[in-house]
């Protein structure tokens, strides 16, 4: 006589569903996800044609569905990104002796009216020099 394992009581072989609480069903957060990652990825794509076509330090590009994140080593590349794009520039808090610049601009406007934000970033030291351009277009 051989013993199945499924034969000792309280096993069985037989599937029921089991309910799923609406508050632990699925949301569409596959979707959400799928939607992000088209839109990073449709950001990089028009942030790189923007660069092919000019001569903008861009030695560390990051992609988010939201914007795009440059970064430049200097206050200088800053400068010849607002020279060339424009936009405003943010000034974080300090930390360890220097200071987050950011440059707040857009790709040029697409055919249906949209562009994408890109924001470049470099750390300058508390007490370098400061283009006054680049003063001039700090937010207030």
């Amino acid at each position: 006589m051989s013993i199945n394992p499924t034969d000792f009581p309280g096993r069985f072989t037989g599937h029921a569903p089991v309910p799923v609480p609406l508050h632990l069903a699925p949301h569409d957060d596959g979707e959400r996800a799928a939607r992000q990652v088209r839109q990073q990825t449709y950001n990089a794509r028009e942030v790189e044609c923007l660069l092919n076509y000019t001569s903008l330090p861009h030695p560390v590009i990051e992609p988010h569905h939201e914007y795009v994140h440059v970064m430049v080593a200097d206050i200088d590349d800053l400068g010849e990104w607002l020279y060339e794009r424009g936009g405003e520039v943010r000034i974080g808090p300090e930390f360890m002796g220097v200071r987050p610049y950011i440059l707040v601009t857009h790709t040029d406007e697409a055919r249906d009216g949209s562009r994408v934000e890109i924001r470049v970033t470099c750390a300058v030291p508390l007490d370098a020099a400061v283009m006054s351009e680049i003063a001039a277009a700090v937010a207030r």
